[in-house]
């Protein structure tokens, strides 16, 4: 396992500075010492860096800073949730492992787990009775979000969205929900980075998209786990077949128990070691992506209303049925729908947007599906005609809000 880490205070890091600065600004701002059963300290030099962090005798308070954005509201909940250590790993080693008691109770991958094998049995038929197939085997199942619910509660997860999104931003939408399925023998997947274009060379220091794997076995190495290069998400360039070669058994195997999660941005060179142990391993994969770039997966194009309305509000975004793109003769989308769009469905980031972790009550009707736009019409308006009066309706929208939040 990633040996753990306390954080003892953090300045929030914007998701989109460099990967260097973002790190030395992690690392001017906190000061994070190994837990106990990493490094003993002795009282005397635990109690004098303790102190050393501390400024007037108070920790340092994360505020609703206007200048961070929804970035302290969603770093709130994540230390609700117990993972301003996994923030810190993410930071410095570009992985992080969330353990099952923090991802949800036993029977929620269990629940998951059977939906795969369901799917598996659908598609290739049952692993009792097929589990020959599966020799040498590493499979995916693609497109699972509309096969059983469960695997759209997957994606809104707290602790996997949460910590995607303090990679990705509050705004982020889904690019794929699929099945990983490992049988035993040698196949194994290659050290890589996850990059949307593979052709180039250097990449942009943000990360673009990001993984969340559920894992529905247990994970070993002897079990073909997945493996981590820790820091290589500084390197932002994609592996070549040489190195991919050197370190496809160097890199690090991720042992965690089933109903743990592994989060990594695109920028973390990964891989998987073979499977030697008999059955098979299973993971549910959901991967994640700034707004704007093209999803593996058509969610927007096949999701329905129904699943909006069974789902909280933060998974129409996910969908992104409230995105302004692609533009057509009269520019981009700018309509009332997008004013009264609730907050977690829009490309905004401001804290006004922000939609809690924690809301997860369905929706309802409060959020719709993409109307069907003719994008060969045009109004005859020029393009700053049709912004200053799209301007108008948004300063009146919050001049109401304004006037209600008075009352």
């Amino acid at each position: 396992m990633v040996p753990r880490h306390r954080l003892l205070t953090c300045t929030p890091v914007r998701p989109n500075n460099r990967s260097s600065i973002a790190m030395a600004s992690l690392l001017v701002a906190t000061r994070t010492i190994l837990s106990v059963e990493a490094l003993v300290l002795s009282p005397t030099r635990r109690i004098g860096q303790t102190a050393a962090l501390r400024f007037g005798g108070k920790r340092m308070e994360i505020e609703n800073w206007e200048s961070a954005g929804a970035l302290p509201l969603l770093y709130g909940e994540l230390k609700q949730l117990g993972l301003e250590s996994n923030v810190a790993e993410l930071e410095a080693f570009g992985f992080t492992v969330v353990p099952p008691e923090k991802v949800g109770p036993p029977e929620f991958h269990l629940e998951v787990k059977g939906a795969v094998e369901r799917v598996v049995a659908d598609r290739f038929g049952s692993l009792d009775a097929h589990i020959d197939r599966w020799d040498n085997v590493n499979d995916q199942l693609r497109f699972l979000i509309w096969e059983d619910p469960i695997f759209e509660k997957v994606t809104y997860n707290p602790a996997g969205l949460g910590l995607v999104q303090y990679l990705l931003g509050t705004n982020c939408i889904l690019s794929l929900v699929n099945a990983w399925v490992k049988g035993p023998g040698e196949r194994r997947t290659g050290i890589h980075g996850d990059y949307l274009d593979p052709t180039r060379d250097a990449l942009p220091p943000i990360n673009i998209n990001a993984n969340v794997h559920l894992m529905l076995t247990d994970y070993t190495k002897d079990d073909g786990a997945i493996s981590f290069l820790p820091g290589s998400h500084r390197w932002r360039r994609q592996a070549t077949p040489p190195e991919s070669k050197y370190w496809a058994d160097k890199a690090h195997a991720v042992e965690a128990q089933a109903g743990s999660m592994v989060i990594w941005g695109n920028h973390t060179w990964h891989g998987s070691y073979p499977k030697t142990t008999p059955g098979v391993r299973m993971t549910l994969q959901c991967e994640y992506m700034r707004p704007r770039f093209q999803p593996q997966e058509p969610f927007r194009e096949t999701v329905t209303q129904e699943a909006l309305d069974r789902n909280p509000v933060r998974f129409a975004g996910l969908m992104d049925v409230y995105g302004p793109f692609p533009f057509g003769k009269n520019d981009r989308i700018m309509d009332d729908r997008q004013l009264d769009a609730p907050p977690g469905t829009g490309h905004d980031q401001p804290a006004e947007k922000y939609c809690s972790l924690f809301d997860t009550e369905p929706a309802k009707g409060r959020v719709a599906l993409r109307p069907k736009y003719d994008y060969f019409a045009h109004d005859g308006l020029m393009a700053w005609e049709r912004y200053a009066a799209y301007g108008e309706k948004v300063r009146a929208k919050r001049e109401a809000v304004r006037g209600s939040e008075r009352q």
